[in-house]
Parts: C-alpha cells; sequence; structure tokens
C-alpha cells in the first residue's frame, strides 16, 4: 500500500499545474496592504503640504548674453587662408565668457558691494555661498548663448542683482582681456626663442659628438649587416654540424677496416689425402660391421678389423696436425681512402668552428652596433621632438603678440565688444516654486514609497491570501476555498458592544447566512473534493484524512460537510474517526445516547448504522448520529492507538462495513498521529487557513506525509477574504 501510494502521490504531483501570477493576485497584494500604503501616501501627501506652507516664494530673475566673433575673438581667425575659417572650436567662446560670469573674484565683488565694506569676512563668506546658490548659469553652445538666472523672495532685489552682476561683469571683463597681456606674450616668446636656440646647438653637437649623419639609413645599413651575418652563420652551423656528424660516422666506420687484408689461402693436396683416409676409414667400419653380423666380436676377424680402424683414425689424428695452408695478404688500399677522407673531413670542421667563432663575434659586434644607434636614434628623436615644439609654441607666441597688438589696438581705438545683451533682467511676476509642484511630487513619491513597502512587505510575508499562492507554493490543487465575507472577530464584537449595536443586531438578523459548510448555500461545493477522494484509489471504501497543523484552522466545519456530502453519495454509513484531543462539537441528545448534528436530522427514520467488528469496537467508542447515516467514532478511554499492521487491519475492518471513512486527526504541530495515519489513508487533504497558516510548515508538513508515504490529493483553504472591492473585481 505505502509504493502504491508513492506512484500515486508522482502522478498527483506531476498532474498539478502551477497557475502564473495574475492581475487579481497582484490586486490581492495591493489591497491587503492598503492601510499601510494609504498611510506612507498620506504620509508624503501631508509632507508635501507642510513644506508648501512652510516654504517662501521664489521668484527667479533671469538674463540672455550673446557671444559674437568680434574683438579679441575676431583676432582668432585663421587669415593664412583663402576664406575666413576659425582656428578653434566655436563653442570656446561661449565656454571662455561663462568662466569669466562664473568667476568667484565677480561674485565676491557683487557680494561686497551689497554688504558693504564693514563686513568681515565670515559675513562675506556666508553671502558668497548662499549667492552661488541662487545663481545659475547655462551655455547654449550650439547659438552661442548664456543664460543667467538669480532667485530671490524679492523679484525686484533679483532682477536688482542680476543688473549689477551684468555691469560688473563687463567691467572685469575688460580688464581680463587688455590688461597686461602684451608683455606677458613678448616676455614668453623670448623665453622660447632662447630655449630654441639652446635646442638647436645641443642637437648640432650631439649629431657631431655620435656621428650621425643620416641616423635611419644608417639604422637601415647596420640591420641589413646584421640580416646577412645571421644569415651566414645559420649556413656555417649547418655545415659544420653536417661535417660533423659524417665525420663522426666515418671514424666509426673506420674502426673495422684494417690496413692489410688476405689475398688467397691453399691446402688443396693435403685436404684430398685427409678426405682419402676418411674414406678408408668408412670402408673399414663398414667392413666390420659385416664381419661382426656374422661372427662373435672375440674372433680374430672382428679384432683385426677394430686394429685397423684405430691405426687409420691415428694417422688422421696426425695428418690433420701436419695439415699446412698457404696464405698470402696484401695492404688494403680502402683503408687509406678512408683514412684520407677522415682528414678531410677533420680540417673542414676546424675550418667551420673558426668561422664560426668569426661570425659569432661580427654578430655581437652588429648587435652592439645596431643598439647604440638605436639609442642614439631615441634620444635624437627626443631632442627633435622638443625641438619642434618649441618651435610651434615660438609660432604661437608670436602669433598671439601680433594679435594682442591689434586688440589693443582696437579696444583702445573703438571699445568694441563681442558681447551683447539680448535679454535685460526684468523683475519676475510667477514663482519659481509653485506650490502644485511640490505636492504633485509629494504624491508620486508616496506613491513609489507605497508600492516599494507593498512589494517589500509581501516578499516577507510567508502567510497565504488566495488559492494561486498555495498552488504555486506547495505545487498541489486547491480543492475548496470558501471565501469569508463575515467581518473579523474583533469587529464583530465591537460592532454589537457599540452604539451602533441594535442597528447591527438588526441588520445582522434581516440578512443573516449561516455560513456552516453543509447549509444550503454551500450544498455542492466539496464536489471537487469529492472527485479527487474517489480517484484516490481503486478501493470501493475509501479513507480519507483531513490533516492540519494549527487548531485555529476551521477544520471541523469542512469536515461537517464534507461528510454530508460524503453521506448523500453513499449508500451505507459514513464513519467520522474523531482522533483529535478536544473532539468535535457534537452533543449527544437522547435516551439512546445518540449524538445531535450541527445541521439537523435527515427526513424520515434514521437509518441503523452498520454491523462493526469486534476489533474495532475494543478500540474505538461508536455513536450514531440522530437522523442520519453518520457515525462518529472515537478512540476509547486508556486505549492506546495501534499503528503498524495493526492500524492496516483496523482500518481494513472499518471499510467492509462503510463506504468512506472521514480521519479527524490532532494538529501535526502539537502531534504526529496525523502523518503517521496519513500512509493507510487512500486521500489526504491539508487544511490551510489564509493569513495564518506558514508556508514553511505547510511545506514542513507536505514533505512528513509526502515521506511518510501519504498520497496528498490537495488542499482546503479557510478562512479566505475578498480583499478587492467590488468595483475594481467586476473588471477582472
Amino acid at each position: 500500500m505505502t509504493t502504491q501510494n508513492f506512484k500515486k502521490n508522482g502522478r498527483s504531483q506531476a498532474g498539478v499545474s502551477v497557475p502564473q501570477i495574475a492581475m487579481r493576485d497582484l490586486l490581492n497584494t495591493v489591497f491587503y496592504y492598503r492601510r499601510v500604503a494609504s498611510a506612507i501616501v498620506l504620509a508624503f501627501f501631508g509632507l508635501s503640504i507642510l513644506i508648501v506652507l512652510v516654504m517662501p516664494p521664489v521668484y527667479r530673475a533671469e538674463a540672455r548674453l550673446l557671444t559674437l566673433y568680434a574683438g579679441y575673438y575676431d583676432m582668432q581667425l585663421d587669415r593664412s587662408v583663402g576664406r575666413a575659417a576659425p582656428a578653434f572650436d566655436p563653442t570656446q567662446v561661449v565656454n571662455v565668457e561663462a568662466q569669466i560670469l562664473s568667476s568667484p573674484e565677480l561674485h565676491r565683488a557683487i557680494v561686497r558691494s551689497e554688504a558693504g565694506d564693514q563686513a568681515d569676512t565670515e559675513t562675506l563668506d556666508q553671502a558668497l555661498q548662499s549667492f552661488e546658490r541662487r545663481f545659475r548659469l547655462e551655455k547654449v553652445d550650439a547659438a552661442n548663448l548664456i543664460d543667467v538666472s538669480y532667485a530671490d523672495s524679492d523679484p525686484n532685489h533679483a532682477a536688482h542683482v542680476l543688473d549689477e552682476l551684468i555691469a560688473q561683469y563687463f567691467r572685469q571683463r575688460s580688464g581680463v582681456f587688455t590688461q597686461g597681456r602684451l608683455a606677458f606674450l613678448i616676455d614668453q616668446r623670448d623665453k622660447v626663442r632662447e630655449q630654441l636656440d639652446s635646442a638647436n646647438a645641443q642637437l648640432i653637437a650631439f649629431q657631431r659628438a655620435h656621428g650621425v649623419v643620416n641616423i635611419d639609413a644608417q639604422i637601415s645599413s647596420a640591420v641589413a649587416l646584421q640580416g646577412l651575418l645571421q644569415q651566414r652563420k645559420l649556413e656555417n652551423e649547418t655545415a659544420l654540424s653536417q661535417d660533423q656528424s659524417t665525420l663522426d660516422a666515418l671514424i666509426k666506420e673506420a674502426r673495422n677496416v684494417p690496413s692489410s687484408i688476405e689475398l688467397f689461402r691453399d691446402n688443396t693436396e693435403a685436404a684430398h689425402a685427409l678426405d682419402t683416409m676418411h674414406l678408408s676409414l668408412l670402408q673399414l667400419k663398414s667392413r666390420r660391421a659385416d664381419l661382426a653380423s656374422r661372427y662373435m666380436l672375440e674372433s680374430p676377424f672382428v679384432e683385426q678389423m677394430d686394429q685397423q680402424i684405430v691405426d687409420v683414425d691415428n694417422s688422421i689424428g696426425e695428418q690433420q696436425s701436419r695439415l699446412i695452408s698457404a696464405v698470402r695478404t696484401g695492404h688494403n688500399s680502402y683503408y687509406d681512402t678512408v683514412q684520407d677522407r677522415i682528414v678531410r673531413l677533420n680540417s673542414d670542421v676546424a675550418g667551420e668552428a673558426a668561422r664560426k667563432s668569426s661570425l659569432e663575434r661580427q654578430n655581437t659586434e652588429a648587435d652592439e652596433t645596431i643598439r647604440r644607434l638605436i639609442a642614439t636614434a631615441n634620444q635624437l628623436r627626443r631632442m627633435e621632438i622638443d625641438r619642434d615644439l618649441l618651435i610651434e609654441s615660438f609660432k604661437t607666441f608670436s602669433r598671439q603678440v601680433e594679435e594682442s597688438r591689434i586688440e589693443q589696438n582696437q579696444m583702445d581705438t573703438s571699445s568694441s565688444t563681442n558681447v551683447r545683451i539680448i535679454q535685460a533682467p526684468f523683475p519676475p511676476t510667477h514663482r519659481s516654486n509653485p506650490p502644485i509642484l511640490f505636492l504633485a511630487a509629494g504624491l508620486v513619491a508616496g506613491i513609489l514609497v507605497a508600492g516599494l513597502s507593498v512589494i517589500v512587505l509581501s516578499s516577507l510575508r510567508e502567510t497565504f491570501l488566495s488559492p494561486e499562492e498555495i498552488e504555486r507554493s506547495l505545487g498541489l490543487p486547491v480543492l475548496r476555498a470558501p471565501l469569508n465575507s463575515d467581518p473579523p472577530p474583533s469587529v464583530t464584537m465591537k460592532l454589537q458592544q457599540g452604539r451602533l449595536a441594535p442597528l447591527f443586531r438588526l441588520f445582522q438578523g434581516g440578512a443573516k447566512t449561516s455560513n456552516r459548510p453543509g447549509s444550503a448555500p454551500f450544498k455542492g461545493e466539496f464536489g471537487r473534493m469529492i472527485v479527487a477522494i474517489n480517484n484516490s484509489s481503486e478501493t470501493l471504501s475509501k479513507l480519507v484524512l483531513l490533516l492540519t497543523s494549527r487548531d485555529d484552522d476551521d477544520l471541523e466545519a469542512i469536515i461537517e460537510g464534507l461528510v454530508e456530502e460524503l453521506e448523500r453519495r453513499a449508500t451505507r454509513s459514513v464513519l467520522l474517526l474523531d482522533l483529535a484531543t478536544s473532539g468535535m462539537s457534537l452533543a449527544a441528545t437522547g435516551a439512546d445516547g445518540r449524538l445531535h448534528w450541527p445541521g439537523g436530522g435527515l427526513a424520515g427514520p434514521a437509518a441503523q448504522s452498520p454491523p462493526i467488528s469486534a476489533v474495532a469496537n475494543t478500540v474505538f467508542a461508536f455513536t450514531p448520529v440522530e437522523g442520519r447515516r453518520i457515525v462518529v467514532g472515537r478512540v476509547r478511554p486508556d486505549v492506546v492507538m495501534p499503528i503498524g499492521r495493526q492500524a492496516s487491519e483496523l482500518f481494513d475492518a472499518l471499510r467492509q462495513s462503510h463506504d468512506y471513512v472521514v480521519i479527524h486527526t490532532p494538529p501535526a504541530g502539537g502531534s504526529f498521529i496525523g502523518v503517521e495515519t496519513s500512509v493507510l489513508a487512500d486521500a489526504t487533504i491539508m487544511a490551510i487557513r489564509a493569513e495564518v497558516t506558514r508556508k514553511p510548515v505547510a511545506l514542513t508538513l507536505k514533505s512528513q506525509v509526502q515521506d511518510a508515504g501519504g498520497l496528498i490529493v490537495g488542499i482546503v483553504m479557510t478562512n479566505r477574504h475578498s480583499y478587492i472591492p467590488n468595483f475594481v473585481y467586476r473588471f477582472l
């Protein structure tokens, strides 16, 4: 049974489709934290109102200046070409004038004129910082425009300060462009000329000292010479290696070449005589074998033949000892050839080794020459660069001296300037800090902070608000999630005890509907749960376990409604095993001790409960329900709930007399009976209370049931609320 549950559990988990986050889920989260979000938005909006009330009005006076190519800048044009082209970027005109306008000295002069000559340094510094905060300068490079503005609570004072700033700017600017410029440029030109003369003298002395005529040609010649020497060195090393290898191989082979060799060897007659004696010996041995076959070994014929064989054998031995061969030797001409070649190779190797040493020395000298020439070229190039820079500086200063003379003449004669005022300062009439701007900024900031707070709170929340969250977190289908529209108990108590208690009782009595799952409005809402129970196994009788982790998950109402629905669908009575410590609130009525069902009895006579096995009666006390085909079983006092095989046999006995056996166990947070019983149940249904049950607790309970081998067919969600208002929900 455990293996079967594991397989079914795997199929159930694989079949669950995890829903995606929809707009309704987001709105649920937003309206769940509506109080926090509203408080944040109202706080920021109230802060913006306070800022509007406290902050004084600010008026900003503005002026606009146009820069032209005239006066000093007209001298910057390059007249060496046929057309007038700027010698530098046109945006530099605006940048230079902006630097003068933003000069701290100019601002300090304005502040000193406002504060008076009696102001101390600290007062001037504070006034200067205040001026810098209120003053603003903007450049429009594309149009050569400069926008200046000054903010103050008094519009007339703002325009007056800006007028004084522009007047002081023109006075300071004329002094900047004319005073001391010509003398400075002439002095700098003369200094550069002296440095240029000194650099030319040093360059000529350096060339003479190092013998430099054309340094690039000298370096190219040295590099070519080095390449040629390197090539010859490689060729010589190749030939030396080849000759050395040939010499070593030839010396090794010459060791086996003798100086004299054998010409011929002659021993023909002696060998012929020896062969004849061997033939005679063979004939005697043949005759002896013939005689030995006809006579005895001691016969004279055989002994005489043995004596002849011995004599011939001795003669052969003497003849072999006296055998002399004629040998003639002569001088080996190949030996002389090999020796000549060895001598020739030795001389070649010695010559190539000497050439190698000479080439290495020449390569070293060539490398040193190249390094020296390169170092000389680098030093010479640096000296030439310094000289060229001095030449350019001398040209620049000379041109600037001439331009400064022309500019000074123009300034002295016509007093022309290249800056025009195209918008004079005027007292502003509109505030630069309108209240609506701060109110809108406070509202937008409040909405953003509220949204961020909702995101943070929702990410930190570990409870469930909707069935979709349960299915995403646990991967199990939610079989039933009744919507609880009643107000919270704390609100109900305040209404019942407050001034509106009569009105509350009136509306409650006139429009009250029972929220009990077994009442009329909840009929047929357990269909999905019953389908999951019926499909959990192939057995005719189903063992259903309802498991929760808390005492306040409102599981009793779900059990009552489920038992009533199972009673309508079953042909036999439904057994409710109440294993919880506190038990369900079923009161006993009548003399026969029958229980009163919260939903009342059925029409007609009450059905008789089927017979129950003796084994089950020893463990449970069974009590029928008045007017219904429902039997409630509770553990007898001082009886320990069996486990393992005994529990399996006990529940098998209960299956034989009931179509459905519904088990109500204690919360898993205080007892492990529910997890142990899940392995025997055909279907286990977990109960989760909205806004209360934490996700880690639900995941732990799920893993415990699955590890024990139980099959979780789905989830029942209790105490669910609708946070989205009806006027919003109708658009979803």
